[in-house]
């Protein structure tokens, strides 16, 4: 019995000791307040499950803001291979789309895609830019 005890607990702390957690890893949290330190005010939106920017990357979907009356989503992947990995996802579903303006932004696990459609605010974009650059760890 104290030896099946010992390879659980033996089991258990291997387990346990196995798992990577990317020390780099940004949550949604500290990209909310960043883009507060910019003064970019973020409003909740929807996700438009239909819609070209709120469809799933790479497994995960996005969290969607409005800023400056424009569509924002934020993706937090587990790691940046992972965030690479749902670029990638976003080029093969988009390749042969018609897509408005937008500019993707990428820090560590995090994919940004702003959706300003006609002209890109340059100010907002230096901000954005900035925030990011902030992230970078």
């Amino acid at each position: 019995m104290k030896r099946l005890a010992f390879i659980l607990m033996l089991l258990v702390f291997f387990l346990t000791a196995c798992q990577v957690n990317d020390p780099n890893a940004i949550t949604l949290e500290e990209v909310l307040t960043s883009f507060e330190e910019q003064q970019l005010s973020l409003k909740n939106s929807k996700v438009m499950r239909n819609h070209i920017f709120g469809m799933k990357l790479n497994g995960i979907r996005p969290s969607a803001y409005e800023l400056d009356g424009k569509e924002l989503l934020v993706y937090i992947y587990d790691s940046s291979d992972e965030r690479e990995k749902g670029l990638e996802d976003w080029r093969e579903k988009t390749a042969s789309m018609d897509t408005v303006g937008y500019k993707v932004y990428e820090v560590n696990n995090v994919l940004l895609f702003y959706a300003y459609e006609d002209e890109l605010n340059s100010e907002i974009d230096s901000k954005i830019q900035n925030m990011v650059n902030g992230l970078s760890r």
